[in-house]
């Protein structure tokens, strides 16, 4: 037997509990004191559910008092004491629970315990009483006015009760867990009841928000973009993406594709296309089923704090307009932040935020400043409130449990000479959220500074004695400028370290000192050759004090003279990593201790110039794997904890390559990882800048992650250096396609089967041909390109014939001569009811499909049904039609034919003329031989 305490389930009774809290306020005497204290009776209650219950199945218990404690509230600590769970088993073992305080202030507690045997459980709550010693003022009456404590010194008196549990062998069944995973086309909303449909259903909150990113280097830039060093990415991990490139809906951003005639020195030039730091299609973000994407004007970069052409929100699955609003700057991030409160428990419709400032970088160069948020409704586009003095999000940025942004802050809380060093855990729904019951506040303008007269942004804020004696190497006499001048000192309490990265529950990895360098870092040439420590701060309470430092790791610069990114952190296997610039090599170190594991074997020089920066190695850690790709084209796997290479996709054969051939003229088309969900890693196409006309053959691609296997692709290319023009969730994704200057979104689609049968009856014994149609129902086919030039319905295609078949609907590519459509199962309920399976058809590049079966010999009505499964393409769908089958109709009896040889008539005739003439020549004998003898 064991106990669990289960804070939801109390906070469900105890909503029903505070009503009687409430009737009992209006009961209270006159707020004064009195002589003598008084003697307050109490009534307890206990509560035991399910009754009776199963062997090893979990029983709720509530314990109560149908008093209250004057002025408990949410967040106090004026709550009753000691209660006392005493449960006596069927074999007379006693187990006791005691409670020193009842955090719930309408006295409720909650507990459970799991029997072991079958019989009687008793169960009896015991209230000590107790005397109330509080002299706060408490609120009274109903206006919630504030007075002098009355009840000081009175009593509680003691009280108990009891109840019984009978446990047997029959188990309670369990609770209901909702409808099955979907197996037909869905949208959002996703119906309450189902609750294990979070596994087909995701976000992407942005670049912007914890656990995402995209190009990533020396902390953000002006807008706050970044979550680590290097060129390092982070993705959620709960994304979920697609399984097919098959085409939901386009929509062109802008002019796009072959501009035409011969005005140009260039024939067959392509509209712009957005190459290097124009995006066309930057950050999209996905709440609830809607993208929302900063539409392009003209030139204008669509990116960060620039001034898009619109703000729009659109369906994910259709593309249909939710709103559009000229009025927003670009976003950064989305937000749904949980709320659980005592009254209120859910997720709040979706947030967009637009940030500006936060600056965040080099320390002792360029230090952070704050950063000022613009927060939307996501439904509605609506301005609803603004958010100053955001402390900077940079490596030290991580999600929340409850889906809150976390910023692990330190800060100085001295003066520059005399240094007194803090770390706080900085949350975003303390913006928002109340303390209590009631629901959260978006409105007017809301101070979310981090400084120490504001705690209330904090979950906690501790001191960090041991930062404030350690100084900033980075400056010095081997740390030199270009001219060979001495780097300026940073101003006296700059933070002394880097966070390369952190982890909410965990800790947090950081560096002091300078990397070794001796190539341009973004920001200015830097010379360096001196160690540098790592170190890992603690954030986990259970292993000790919160903002202790658990190793330091002094490293040396590594020979040849390389460069050292830092890059990112596995928290699964304990790893965090380094790449050597000059060598395009991999470094692996353990996150328990610092110590040094193992060094990749060097990939494809062009990845030297890397994805999206020069100098860097671009990789993605997942699924306890380094996944590494860049301009030469080859995705490498890694075990990142022990650096070996698993496996390779883009130098193989049919399905594996990324060669270009004379496509490209550096051999390999230029890849990078776009997102990482449900096993697969995305890639595109992409490069800083694309020529015109524009390189052909690039493609978007997702990658089996963990055996390197392609899975699809589908024609497309991106010029995103600086950015990442893609999003997922709910099983689709979305990009930007510079071939034709479109969003494109792809995912499993709708289908629609149908069926035909002879109207007319059919005999027995004879063939009949069913026949029917498979059609992509999806939005895009109602295009006005594809309506036009598939009037009778787009067909859907195998998952083979997906990549070819899409850049025929949708690219203008010649058909497949090798297109295979989807397989109709074919079955039927006879008339006596018996279920038979007739077969299966296959559709063609027209979606018909036919089947000819022969009826067997039972008459009368036959319902047939088509069915097609669906697809990773496609989901499944039927239809049904009915046919009557008779029976063959009667045979006439055949004409008998005369036999051969019998006499006619006038054979008759003779026959009997020659016997009477027989029998008178034997008369005439007889009578004859009769007149001889006389005598």
């Amino acid at each position: 037997m064991k106990f669990a305490k289960n804070r939801i389930a109390a906070i469900t009774i105890a909503i029903f509990l505070m009503l009687s809290m409430s009737a009992s306020m209006i009961l209270l005497p006159s707020a004064s004191a009195h002589t003598p204290a008084w003697k307050i009776p109490t009534y307890a209650y206990v509560w035991a559910t399910p009754n009776p219950d199963g062997v090893g199945q979990t029983v709720s218990v509530y314990l109560w008092l149908t008093n209250y404690y004057p002025g408990a509230a949410f967040g106090n600590d004026l709550k009753f004491h000691n209660y006392e769970l005493t449960i006596t088993a069927p074999n007379g073992a006693v187990t006791t629970q005691t409670f020193p305080i009842v955090m719930d202030s309408t006295s409720n507690q909650h507990t459970s315990f799991i029997p072991d045997q079958t019989g009687t459980y008793n169960l009896t709550f015991t209230y000590p009483g107790e005397t109330y010693t509080s002299t706060t003022p408490i609120a009274y009456g109903l206006g919630a006015s504030f007075v002098p404590n009355p009840f000081t010194n009175d009593t509680f008196e003691p009280s108990s009760a009891s109840t019984t549990v009978t446990v047997t062998t029959t188990l309670v069944p369990n609770a209901l867990t909702g409808a099955p995973l979907p197996t037909a086309y869905w949208t959002r909303p996703i119906y309450g009841e189902n609750t294990n449909w979070w596994s087909i259903s995701s976000n992407w909150l942005g670049l912007s928000a914890p656990n995402y990113g995209g190009y990533t280097n020396w902390g953000s830039d002006e807008s706050g973009l970044a979550a680590t060093t290097g060129g390092e990415a982070m993705f959620p991990g709960d994304a979920i993406g697609s399984l097919t490139s098959h085409v939901m809906w386009t929509n062109p951003l802008q002019s796009g594709g072959i501009v035409g005639g011969n005005n140009y020195a260039i024939q067959g030039q392509s509209y712009f296309d957005g190459s290097a730091y124009i995006i066309r299609y930057n950050n999209p973000i996905i709440l609830d089923g809607m993208l929302y994407y900063s539409a392009p004007l003209g030139f204008s970069n669509t990116g960060y704090n620039s001034a898009p052409g619109a703000i729009v929100c659109v369906n994910l699955q259709t593309g249909q307009q939710i709103w559009s609003s000229t009025s927003m700057p670009a976003l950064s991030m989305g937000y749904m932040p949980d709320e659980q409160t005592q009254n209120e428990h859910g997720v709040c419709p979706p947030l967009l935020i637009s940030q500006t400032g936060g600056v965040s970088g080099l320390p002792g160069l360029f230090p952070s400043g704050p950063a000022t948020w613009q927060v939307f409704d996501g439904d509605t586009g609506k301005l609803l409130c603004t958010v100053d003095n955001v402390p900077p999000f940079g490596s030290g940025r991580v999600m929340g449990p409850d889906g809150e942004y976390l910023n692990y802050v330190f800060a100085n809380a001295g003066t520059p000479t005399n240094p007194d060093w803090t770390l706080g855990e900085w949350n975003s729904s303390l913006l928002f959220l109340p303390f209590s019951s009631g629901a959260p506040t978006f409105a007017g303008t809301i101070d979310g500074s981090i400084s120490t007269g504001l705690n209330t942004r904090y979950d906690w804020n501790v001191s960090v004695s041991w930062l404030n004696t350690m100084k900033e190497t980075s400056p010095g006499i081997n740390n030199t400028s270009p001219q060979g001048a001495p780097l300026p000192a940073p101003p006296a309490g700059t933070l002394p370290l880097t966070i390369v990265a952190a982890k909410y529950g965990d800790g947090i990895l950081c560096y002091n000192g300078t990397l070794p360098s001796n190539g341009e870092n973004e920001l200015q040439y830097v010379v360096s050759s001196q160690p540098y420590t790592y170190f890992f701060v603690n954030l986990n309470a259970s292993r000790g004090a919160i903002g202790s430092i658990l190793w330091w790791k002094t490293l040396n610069p590594p020979a040849g003279n390389y460069s050292v990114i830092q890059e990112g952190v596995d928290w699964n296997t304990g790893v965090f990593l380094q790449s050597y610039k000059e060598a395009v090599e991999w470094v692996g170190y353990s996150l328990t201790n610092g110590q040094y594991l193992w060094t990749s074997a060097p990939q494809q020089a062009l990845d030297y110039y890397g994805s999206p920066s020069s100098g860097e190695l671009e990789g993605q850690i997942a699924y306890g794997n380094l996944y590494s790709v860049g301009y030469g084209g080859v995705l490498y796997c890694y075990n990142d904890l022990t650096g070996k290479l698993l496996w390779t996709y883009g130098n193989g054969g049919e399905g594996n390559s990324t060669d270009a051939y004379l496509n490209y003229p550096y051999g390999y088309y230029p890849m990078q990882i776009q997102a990482v969900g449900n096993g697969v890693i995305y890639m595109v196409t992409t490069a800083h800048t694309w020529p015109s006309p524009i390189y052909k053959g690039a493609f978007a691609s997702a990658i089996n992650a963990t055996n390197g296997q392609q899975i699809w692709t589908l024609s497309s290319i991106t010029a995103e250096f600086g950015s990442i023009s893609y999003a997922m969730a709910d099983g689709y994704n979305t990009w930007f396609n510079g071939y034709d200057n479109s969003i494109y979104v792809v995912g499993r689609g709708p289908s629609d089967t149908t069926v035909q049968a002879p109207l007319t009856a059919i005999t027995a014994g004879n063939n009949v041909v069913i026949q029917g149609t498979v059609m992509d129902i999806s939005a895009g086919t109602k295009q006005t390109e594809q309506a036009a030039d598939f009037p009778n319905g787009v067909p859907c295609a195998s998952d083979a014939s997906m990549s070819a078949w899409m850049s025929y609907v949708y690219q203008q590519q010649p058909c497949p001569t090798n297109f295979t459509g989807v397989t109709v199962t074919l079955t039927a309920i006879d008339p006596n009811n018996n279920f038979i399976t007739l077969g299966k058809a296959t559709t063609n590049a027209n979606g018909l499909y036919h089947f000819t079966w022969t009826p067997p010999s039972v008459p009368g009505t036959y319902l047939v049904t088509a069915t097609f499964a669906g697809t990773n393409g496609y989901w499944g769908s039927d239809a049904q039609t009915a046919m009557v089958v008779q029976s063959p109709a009667p045979t006439a009896a055949p004409t008998a034919s005369p036999p051969t040889g019998l006499a006619t008539a006038s054979d008759l005739t003779y026959g009997i003329v020659a016997v009477i003439i027989v029998i008178i020549v034997a008369i005439a004998i007889v009578g004859l031989l009769l007149l001889r003898k006389k005598p």
